[in-house]
């Protein structure tokens, strides 16, 4: 059989298995389960290159859901975007607001009044656009 590039197979593995954390992660190519070329990389050096090259940003839609996004560049220099969505901002302000997450979190009423002022000024963004929209809507 030739071999080609479309019969190789790419492969990651955890070294060190036995502890819960990777000693090292091997790179290489497989053919027919047969490991054709291989490199060791110490897990310190793969984990910082991924770090670093790794962003999370938070977008809302216009509906209040909240989707968390983590971006980092693969092999071929694309951004992979997976995304989870969070049910609602009343959800997330619910769970920031409980006694025991304000307790663990030792927020003030200092805190609580700066997110109080934040919100607000939120909410009136969200007024300023509807007022802009309906401003806009043709008459009927």
């Amino acid at each position: 059989m030739k071999l080609q590039a479309s019969n190789l197979e790419p492969f990651i593995e955890i070294l060190g298995v036995p502890s819960p954390h990777a000693d090292a992660y091997r790179f290489g190519y497989r053919l027919d389960s047969a490991v054709v070329s291989a490199v060791d990389l110490p897990a310190e050096i793969v984990e910082k290159i991924l770090v670093s090259r790794t962003r999370l940003s938070v977008h809302i839609t216009p509906s209040g859901e909240i989707i968390p996004e983590l971006s980092f560049p693969n092999v071929a220099g694309e951004i992979i975007h997976p995304e989870r969505t969070v049910p609602s901002i009343d959800d997330l302000m619910r769970e920031t607001l409980k006694p025991e997450t304000l307790r663990m979190g030792e927020a003030t009423s200092a805190d609580l009044a700066l997110l109080l002022e934040r919100l607000q000024r939120s909410a009136s963004l969200v007024k300023d656009m509807l007022d802009q929209i309906a401003r806009s809507s043709p008459s009927t």
